[in-house]
């Protein structure tokens, strides 16, 4: 092991000397086109005929092989040592800002690497029961960053090593014409061995795997050799075996390894698979990997075929984790939707079969909070997948499908792609069915984390943003995107809305909620637009999703029932309502009549906030499902996404002119979140009989109010006079309050439509 003296004295000149030479030396390199120019093209071109002209032919070619298999191995060698001479000057620099840090934090670094801390001096911390346990937590905190570093350069000491011995090879008369290549080629190598040691796989050796791809998972070279040298059908027994030799060791060390390695995997599989990287793995790997994705993977000598998981059900925990290129990830998607549809009992048949204890299937599914498995139906994985590879997923919802046969080869491409049909079907063969442990009847109905990983795949690939990403950017709308909004839309805010969405008994498709929720907020100015009508001209990011009014009307509506979906919309609401508010004052001159402009991009918002506020009403006050705490908690938490609804908006009328930028940006999204905090904070201690009707008018209250201080902020900054500002008030207060009333009218309207008789 490398030792932190080792570390911090080592002088690398030498080697990056060496690494200099014999990259100089291949890049010079002409001995494989001179001897093929000036002396075997010669001699064949001469008419030299006879056993003396065979056997030099013979001589000729055999030098030539080796003089290539010499430029062979000086290249691997000259990439080696420069891999190695990169990996030591990281990890050296690793160590140095360990050590900064440590010291920064008054602590002290031997000569040996180890960590101390100062005695106590002040008489409080002398008497201070916690100072010696939070002076011990930060050393051994110190020390874990100091060991890392330690550990990154011994690793690439033995893989320099080991890529060393395998360039060179054994034959001591003949250069190696295949050596390994560079450090990642021998780290590669070693994970992939240590991956098909399975079960067998020590503690210690898993660790070292999980490392191995944590370092890893992002260098295309490292990835595209670990897989490139496995076949996939391998590749899935030995992840597997290993993977379940986690449930049952009975070691904390090894289950939390197993659960690092899996999201390594799936990190370095993205990179592998990744067109645009390079090196990068070749279209058949997928092909296989789909063929093994259709068949029974057995884990173990003697283990039952038809008792065994699918290699796709394998995969699935793996897919779970990293952004994958739309030419990977589309053909699986779409087998596995193809497979699914023709028999949608496919996955759960293999655990109810009996030929092996359902418990030995854990490591495909997914815990719950009560230690109950689901997500045996790899549909869910591969949604969470495509959640997490917006390009992806947007292709796999508009893009004409291409058909497979069981084993994964084409069978046919184009036609119209149903999937989104077929995924959002409430019927008894729902395609997101799904079995869980301990075992319970099935009605072949959706099952929650399945509904829960549709919503992910339909939120990233309508929002251009994976569902999980907190601080990205949204892009503008595609066509294809806003095609995604708008059949979601229409679904999930048509007459079922409520059925789908909320009703206690039929609600199939509730744990949508949440991403309809950040996909109705990615979509505000398309949302307001439908309301507001078509000729009402609101900034749009990118193409126009074209949503149907009362398809928006009772969608916000049955949003406001779930604390999550609520927050997101109102905090959309309000950053965008308020960047809609700056663009029409910071640009007044474009705008005849000042007042009707603010209160066209004003009513809107009031509308929105009216909507949402009718279900938030009836959640608490009429069905009581939801305390106003879990509302307040969710809208605590919405800062960000305020601040990407605000940046998105802006972009998105900004485009040819100066942005809103600096310490103003951040102003505003602070008075936005105030505003957000004072309209749509649920009060239910009002002095009043009635509290929901109290609690109407305080969000009228504050949807005014915080339009009432963007025209301020924006006016403060333009310049605008202030008894202007006083005189134009009242007037966008009034098309809020009208806005506001008449959507908890048509609230009730579109959500308790006349029967006809």
């Amino acid at each position: 092991m490398v030792t932190y003296t080792q570390l911090q004295t080592v002088d690398l000149t030498g080697l990056n000397a060496a690494a200099g030479d014999f990259e100089k030396m291949v890049r010079a390199w002409d001995l494989s086109t001179r001897i093929q120019n000036e002396v075997i093209g010669p001699v064949q071109q001469s008419g030299w005929t006879g056993p003396s002209s065979e056997s030099a032919a013979t001589a000729l070619t055999q030098a030539r092989d080796q003089i290539r298999a010499a430029f062979e191995e000086a290249s691997a060698i000259a990439r080696t040592l420069r891999d190695a001479h990169d990996e030591f000057v990281a990890a050296r620099k690793d160590l140095q800002v360990a050590v900064q840090h440590a010291t920064e934090q008054g602590l002290t670094v031997a000569a040996d690497g180890s960590v101390h801390w100062p005695p106590a001096t002040d008489p409080a911390d002398k008497h201070d029961p916690d100072y010696a346990r939070t002076q011990r937590e930060t050393a051994q905190a110190a020390a874990q960053e100091i060991g890392k570093a330690l550990d990154r350069a011994t690793e690439a000491d033995s893989a320099a090593a080991l890529a060393l011995a395998m360039d060179t090879g054994n034959d001591t008369k003949s250069f190696n014409s295949t050596p390994l290549g560079s450090v990642a080629d021998a780290e590669a190598k070693q994970a992939a061995q240590i991956l098909g040691l399975g079960s067998a796989a020590t503690d210690a050796q898993l660790t070292q795997l999980q490392a191995l791809l944590q370092h890893h998972s992002g260098d295309p070279r490292f990835a595209t050799a670990f897989y490139g040298g496995q076949d996939p059908g391998t590749f899935l027994a030995s992840y597997g075996a290993l993977a379940q030799s986690g449930d049952f060791a009975g070691s904390p060390v090894r289950a939390a390894a197993v659960r690092g390695i899996q999201e390594g995997l799936g990190l370095t599989l993205a990179t592998a698979t990744n067109s645009g990287g390079q090196p990068h793995l070749p279209p058949d790997w997928g092909e296989r990997l789909r063929r093994a994705g259709s068949r029974h993977i057995q884990l173990g000598p003697g283990a039952d075929y038809e008792s065994s998981p699918y290699g796709y059900q394998i995969l699935g925990n793996v897919l779970r984790y990293g952004n994958y290129d739309a030419a990977f990830l589309k053909p699986i998607a779409e087998h596995v939707t193809q497979l699914t549809q023709e028999n949608p009992a496919r996955w759960d048949a293999v655990a109810m079969k009996g030929g092996a204890p359902f418990q030995d299937f854990w490591f495909t599914g997914t815990p719950d909070e009560k230690g109950n498995y689901h997500g045996f139906n790899p549909m869910g994985s591969v949604l969470n997948a495509l959640g997490h590879s917006p390009d992806a997923a947007t292709r796999f919802f508009t893009d004409p499908p291409t058909t497979y046969w069981p084993d994964g080869s084409v069978r046919s491409t184009g036609g119209t792609n149903t999937y989104f049909t077929l995924l959002t079907d409430t019927g008894p063969r729902s395609l997101l069915r799904d079995v869980s442990y301990p075992l319970a009847p099935n009605n072949g109905k959706a099952g929650p984390l399945q509904v829960e990983a549709l919503g992910h795949a339909l939120e990233a690939a309508a929002t251009g943003r994976a569902y999980d990403d907190e601080t990205g950017p949204l892009p503008p709308h595609s066509k294809a995107m806003a095609d995604v909004m708008q059949r979601t839309v229409h679904k999930f805010g048509g007459d079922e809305a409520s059925a789908l969405l909320y009703d206690k008994d039929k609600a199939l498709f509730g744990d949508l909620q949440g991403s309809l929720g950040k996909m109705a907020g990615a979509y505000m100015g398309d949302v307001q637009t439908a309301l507001a009508g078509p000729s009402t001209k609101l900034p749009i990011n990118g193409e126009i999703a074209r949503l149907s009014e009362i398809d928006a009307q009772r969608l916000l509506v049955t949003l406001g029932h779930n604390p999550e979906a609520y927050a997101a919309v109102a905090a959309a609401q309000q950053a965008y309502t308020t960047a809609a508010i700056n663009d029409v004052l910071l640009h007044a001159s474009d705008h005849g009549d000042l007042t009707a402009a603010i209160g066209a991009s004003a009513q809107p918002g009031g509308t929105v906030a009216g909507l949402l506020s009718k279900g938030m009403v009836d959640e608490v006050f009429t069905d009581g499902k939801n305390h106003d705490e879990e509302f307040n908690s969710a809208v605590r938490t919405t800062r960000d996404w305020a601040g990407t609804i605000w940046d998105a908006t802006l972009g998105s009328v900004l485009e040819t002119r100066a942005p809103i930028v600096g310490p103003y940006a951040n102003d505003a999204v602070d008075k936005i979140m105030d505003g957000i905090a004072e309209s749509y904070q649920v009060n239910t201690d009002a002095q009043t009989t009635n509290k929901a009707q109290a609690a109407q008018n305080h969000a009228l209250a504050g949807a005014q109010g915080s339009v009432q201080d963007a025209i301020r902020d924006a006016a403060d900054r333009t310049g605008l006079e202030r008894k202007y500002l006083n005189d134009m008030a009242p007037s966008v207060e009034g098309d809020i309050k009208g806005a506001f009333g008449a959507a908890t009218g048509t609230a009730w309207q579109v959500t308790h439509p006349k029967k006809e008789d």
